[in-house]
């Protein structure tokens, strides 16, 4: 271990445009199928782990509980050794189970202070397969950029890693439709989704939109890197919908306003496709000279909601 007091990492949260919504092996987060994702810059989490008597968990500045962070560190000490207990201090730039990803910067961000506070020598892979224990997502927020989480079919080939592509003027409007806790979690939405009659078919078609999406971005083909994430992410909802047990939706009346508005700017000319995670806010996927244009167009039209522009982000950092 260091002879420092403490260790801090930063990890900026990631939009996947191919999704993960189901795991093959729950113990481990293995999933059902491969992602793809880009790192955002304008949301992070910034993590600092220090010795303490018993691991604890504060997120800006409010205890809480602490037994999921508690359960994933023993996954670590399991791996790498036992350690002592850590103090977690986090400070999370990202609204909480919004849909925005903010469990895959803060387990990345976690994992990369552990790794560093007990001078572990590790990858950005190895990183990234040790996240994934956390939260599956967390596993693309260690890569600048475009990142590619390979499915695998085990413990030790589930991981993530950059995927290069030219330089892209891609950009994001993101739409803070709530950033309050949804009431599905991630992991119980994915277990209810996997129930539809429609999932399998789902899982075949997203490893289809995987390979476009490649040649896409490496082409630098926004139009049809929107048009993939678009069809891959409603298809995605369309399952919650359809679980035979108990089916929901993520989506709110605000939800589907603005994805009628993403057409109306599409019939206008812009450069607009619509992508959700689990949770009611919109991501407008454009580029990134017009992206001022459409927050102001939608900023006209909803004045009760957020709206800000991001873009891609970098890797895996320390202070």
């Amino acid at each position: 271990m260091t002879e420092s007091t403490g260790q801090t990492a930063i990890a900026h949260t990631n939009i996947a445009l191919i999704k993960y919504w189901g795991k093959a092996d729950s113990a481990l987060n293995l999933p059902t199928t491969s992602s793809l994702s880009l790192t955002l810059n304008e949301y992070f989490t910034k993590t600092r782990v220090e010795e303490a008597a018993e691991d604890t968990l504060l997120i800006n500045d409010l205890p809480q509980d602490s037994q999921r962070v508690h359960d994933f560190l023993n996954v670590l000490r399991e791996e790498k050794g036992d350690f002592s207990p850590v103090k977690v201090i986090s400070e999370n730039k990202v609204p909480l189970s919004a849909g925005l990803a903010s469990s895959a910067s803060s387990f990345a961000a976690l994992t990369a202070a552990v790794a560093k506070y007990n001078g572990w020598d590790l990858s950005l892979e190895e990183l990234s397969r040790l996240a994934r224990r956390g939260s599956g997502s967390a596993t693309r927020s260690f890569f600048s950029g475009f990142a590619i989480w390979e499915k695998g079919s085990n413990d030790h080939d589930s991981f993530a890693h950059e995927f290069n592509v030219p330089d892209l003027p891609i950009a994001l409007v993101v739409c803070k439709i709530s950033g309050t806790v949804k009431k599905v979690s991630s992991s119980d939405g994915m277990r209810r989704a996997q129930t539809s009659p429609d999932y399998d078919q789902w899982v075949a078609e997203s490893a289809k939109q995987l390979d476009e999406m490649k040649q896409a971005l490496s082409q630098g083909d926004l139009d049809r890197v929107g048009q993939l994430a678009e069809a891959n992410a409603l298809a995605m909802h369309d399952l919650n919908l359809t679980a035979t047990d108990r089916r929901f939706t993520y989506f709110n009346q605000n939800t589907m306003k603005v994805l009628e508005q993403v057409k109306v700017l599409r019939e206008k000319g812009y450069l607009a496709y619509a992508t959700m995670d689990a949770g009611p806010n919109v991501k407008i996927i454009t580029n990134q000279e017009q992206a001022p244009a459409i927050k102001d167009f939608l900023v006209e039209r909803f004045r009760k909601i957020q709206f800000d522009i991001a873009t891609p982000g970098p890797g895996i950092s320390y202070e």
